[in-house]
């Protein structure tokens, strides 16, 4: 009689070690599937805040991160980092001041975003800029979200 409660107890306790391990895996994975859902993406705006700040600081891995995989494709000049960081060097730009940027559109997978800076030449001079960049919500590229489609030059991804 005491060897059947002694393997009772034991049954027990071995149930209960493997509740308390399933349980706790279950928790820990839950855990995991709400840090990954909850990440915001950066907005449109904050893409290309992202871009000009990124050129200002010489971040140019920042700075090519903003640019879709498509653009990277059809642009001789953005086809490598080491492409990228050349043309945005030989472009003479020290520092960027921006004076405005501005969501101006967003359909959820195209959005328009128009800036205004100051850009200061590598000879002192200060010249304003402005324009309007066209971003898509990437969801295949290497680094999912808005992405820039034309940052430079007359290339478009259209993909």
């Amino acid at each position: 009689m005491e060897d059947y409660t002694n393997k009772k107890i034991l049954y027990m306790g071995i149930i209960i070690i493997a509740l308390f391990l399933v349980t706790s895996i279950i928790i820990i994975n839950s855990k995991n599937k709400k840090s990954v859902e909850e990440y915001d993406f950066p907005n449109p705006e904050e893409i290309v805040r992202q871009y000009f700040t990124a050129w200002s600081n010489k971040d140019f891995p920042n700075m090519y991160s903003t640019i879709s995989d498509g653009f990277k494709r059809i642009e001789p000049t953005a086809a490598t980092f080491q492409d990228f960081k050349n043309y945005v060097n030989s472009q003479g730009i020290e520092s960027i001041d921006i004076t405005n940027i501005e969501e101006t559109g967003n359909n959820e997978e195209t959005a328009t975003v128009s800036y205004n800076m100051v850009f200061t030449l590598s000879n002192g001079q200060k010249t304003n800029y402005d324009g309007t960049f066209t971003l898509k919500y990437r969801k295949g590229d290497v680094i999912q979200g808005w992405k820039l489609i034309h940052p430079y030059g007359d290339n478009i991804d259209t993909s």
